[in-house]
């Protein structure tokens, strides 16, 4: 796994006695597993997801002052930061900006964003030849947030043993969606992070939830 040595790193811009650089260690380290699993989802290679693993941890260390900050401008000490990380509302803001940084690293290469946007559209144009009836009732129902519990655990189970395989059979933004499911994120929650909107979320669940049925037999 991805390790981050936080004692290489010395931030520039903060001239406080708040170490910054070991409390983004502290609080991010859980997650650290998370986003590389998240990394895979987007690019499905190992050696490519470590990097962009890597790139995510550095930016977000980076960043994670600014983070801080912008949540709560009242920080003035390390005791501060220690007791805003308690909160579980901080804890969900975290890990969802963590995952977005992911997201923005994987898409920052100019051809991986030219390979998002057709995904995109290949599923734009799967959903108007499949299923426009129904994408426009999800995105007429606005508070139909959460995931039914069911596909949770349908998700879950597509992502074991045989996951590698079933991966293969859709594209990065299909595994992206399906990971986050499976991470227990509601949709609109998913819209945010992927910068996707909600209708497309899930309807594109529910085609590939039908894809993955039709190619995993034993997972119905």
């Amino acid at each position: 796994m991805t390790t981050l040595d936080n004692t290489k790193y010395v931030s520039s811009v903060s001239t406080e006695e708040i170490n910054w650089n070991t409390h983004f260690v502290s609080h991010s380290k859980k997650h650290w597993e998370a986003m590389l699993r998240f990394c895979y989802s987007l690019c499905n290679d190992k050696v490519q997801a470590e990097d962009i693993h890597q790139t995510s941890l550095l930016k977000s260390l980076k960043s994670f002052k600014k983070f801080v900050l912008n949540y709560n401008g009242q920080i003035v000490c390390n005791e501060d930061i220690d007791a805003l990380f308690l909160g579980t509302e901080i804890q969900y803001h975290f890990k969802n900006w963590l995952y977005k940084i992911v997201k923005n690293t994987y898409i920052d290469d100019r051809e991986i964003q030219k390979k998002w946007k057709m995904d995109y559209t290949e599923d734009a144009f799967e959903l108007i030849a499949t299923d426009s009836s129904q994408n426009r009732e999800s995105n007429s129902i606005q508070n139909t947030f959460d995931l039914k519990k069911e596909e949770k655990e349908f998700y879950k189970f597509a992502l074991d043993d045989n996951w590698k395989n079933r991966f293969n059979l859709l594209n990065d933004r299909q595994r992206s969606i399906v990971f986050l499911a499976a991470e227990d994120y509601s949709y609109k929650d998913i819209s945010a992070i992927l910068g996707i909107p909600m209708g497309t979320v899930m309807s594109t669940l529910s085609r590939t939830l039908q894809k993955l049925k039709a190619h995993s037999p034993d997972l119905e």
